[in-house]
């Protein structure tokens, strides 16, 4: 009874958890090792498919993923362009704003070899290439501008033959000038040219004189032609000069022949002057009230009046410079960009379009300041250096700057890197010369440079002692020969606009000033000694000033 009573209580205690389990047990944990092998198993089936699922770098889900990076971060920099310094169907360069505080906009240089398999590098500033993607299939740039064009009148040709200019040979009222020691006598003349006609240049002029009093022998004259001032007037020098001899003691035509007179722009001035160059008795001179411009000085030509119902009886002859058609010339700005690429063979082709923020214009090389900085220190073409460097080397002098003018005391500024000039260029500055003498306010470029061989082009702003500003525009024909193209008198004492367009393939310079067209001249490309491979900006023995400059060189086309 004793141990059924036991077997009982070991019974019931096994039964409510109490007692020990050793069969139970090792019956739980064979389960539990079977169910743990079954998660495993659902484990490692799960991580194998995972793993299948992560592409690998040869994948073309991997590809796809790299060439997205790879247009995100293009498109990031492209978009902010403001300056196009490399472009080709699988390369371009640009710059974008400053990044880093230094003053210099950034540089950005992409480039594909353009063989399938070849790398696709990234160059930031002056650092070395680095490979972004290589063994890439297609690498393909199509750019998308707006062209805008300018029209300037075609390659002037001046007349063949001289013509009658200025007629002043009326009749009516006529009278007598007389010619003696002081008293000097002259004619203001001035045209307004025909439609197509740029330049007029005087080859010869006839006038009516006679001996003042009875006498067997001949009287000697000087003629001279001298700009005109603002007062209608003249001054300065001449570098041609005429003797007239005066034989009769009666009224006849004689005749100042001129060879070497500028071409003048149309409503600009000359004024013939007739003087005594020997002591003996006078020369008389005839007028008519049938015109204006009579010219008289009682002092030996220090002070000059002008008759505004009198002209001398006279007749100008001269050459005038023709265009005959017109010339144009486009600027492209830069709009989107449209890019092709496929990273490896048999991957999908990307395709996508940057538009570009700034339109930047597409150009070799650019150079441009507006004398709020230092030019020195400015960097608009993207070389990583000052656009602007001394002539002679010096350091620039920041007091020369005085809200936004240069004041160039009488030093030049040459623009950096060397450029041949030898594909489209547009000059614009805007500049003043502030003092009387001397070559004045001045930019100098040689263009279409082809080793030696080159077209010098000098534009000069001269200071007149009436206040008034006279614009020359030059070149050579050798180094010791300088030919002026045209001059352009009467310009106001304020800064002056200057545009120029140099076109290599009519061998030509286009002149505007303030938005006035001045004619298209011929230029002749001759081997010279001058090096010099800059833009320059400057004056000679006289002071001015600069407030704004851009030089644009057009990219070549293909």
């Amino acid at each position: 009874m004793k141990r059924s009573r036991t077997l009982q209580l070991y019974v019931a205690a096994v039964a409510s958890g109490g007692g020990p389990r050793r069969g139970m047990l090792l019956m739980e944990l064979v389960v539990a090792l079977l169910v743990s092998s079954i998660i495993i198993a659902g484990l490692h089936a799960s991580l194998a498919i995972s793993v299948r699922s992560i592409p690998d770098s040869d994948g073309s889900t991997a590809s796809a993923l790299r060439g997205t990076r790879i247009a995100d971060q293009f498109a990031t920099e492209l978009e902010t362009a403001v300056h196009i310094t490399e472009r080709s169907a699988t390369t371009i360069g640009f710059t974008v704003p400053d990044r880093d505080g230094d003053g210099f906009a950034e540089r950005i240089r992409y480039a594909w070899t353009g063989t399938p398999g070849g790398p696709l590098t990234r160059q930031y500033n002056g650092s070395t290439p680095l490979t972004i993607a290589d063994d890439v299939e297609l690498f393909s740039l199509t750019p998308n501008f707006q062209s805008v064009a300018e029209t300037y009148p075609s390659v002037g040709i001046e007349d063949t033959y001289e013509s009658l200019l200025i007629d002043r040979s009326a009749t009516s009222g006529l009278g007598n000038n007389e010619i003696k020691s002081d008293d000097w006598v002259g004619q203001h003349y001035a045209m307004t040219l025909p439609a197509g006609a740029y330049t007029w240049r005087p080859t010869r002029v006839q006038f009516r004189a006679q001996k003042s009093s009875f006498s067997f022998f001949y009287r000697t004259i000087r003629a001279q032609m001298l700009p005109a001032s603002i007062n209608l007037t003249p001054y300065g020098s001449s570098d041609e000069q005429e003797t007239v001899y005066v034989l009769l003691s009666s009224y006849e035509w004689y005749e100042a022949r001129f060879d070497k007179l500028d071409p003048h722009a149309s409503g600009g001035g000359l004024c013939l002057v007739l003087d005594r160059n020997q002591s003996n008795s006078g020369v008389e001179l005839q007028s008519t009230s049938d015109a204006s411009g009579l010219l008289k000085s009682s002092n030996g030509g220090t002070s000059w009046s002008y008759n505004n119902g009198k002209s001398l009886v006279s007749r100008l002859y001269g050459k005038l410079t023709r265009a005959s058609g017109s010339l144009s010339l486009s600027s492209n700005y830069l709009t989107s960009m449209g890019v092709t690429m496929r990273m490896k063979p048999n991957t999908p082709t990307l395709n996508w379009t940057i538009a570009c923020l700034n339109h930047p214009e597409l150009l070799s090389n650019k150079w441009e300041t507006k004398f709020n900085a230092n030019p020195t220190t400015v960097d608009v073409n993207g070389d990583a250096a000052g656009d602007w460097i001394v002539d002679d080397g010096d350091t620039f002098d920041a007091d020369s700057l005085v809200d936004g003018v240069w004041r160039t005391n009488r030093t030049q500024l040459n623009s950096t890197p060397d450029c041949n000039f030898d594909t489209p260029t547009v000059v614009d500055v805007k500049f003043q010369n502030t003092s009387v003498g001397g070559n004045g306010a001045t930019f100098k470029i040689n263009a279409f440079r082809s080793g030696a061989t080159c077209a010098p082009v000098l534009a000069s702003l001269t200071k007149q002692s009436d206040g008034s500003q006279t614009l020359t525009l030059a070149t050579k024909s050798s180094d010791a020969n300088t030919r002026t193209l045209i001059k352009v008198p009467g310009l106001p004492n304020q800064p002056v606009y200057l545009h120029l367009i140099l076109d290599p393939d009519t061998s030509s310079v286009s002149l505007s000033i303030d938005e006035v067209q001045y004619g298209t001249y011929a230029l002749s490309p001759f081997e010279s000694t001058d090096a010099n491979r800059s833009a320059c900006l400057g004056a000679d023995v006289s002071d001015a000033e600069f407030s704004y400059a851009r030089i644009r060189v057009m990219e070549p086309q293909p």
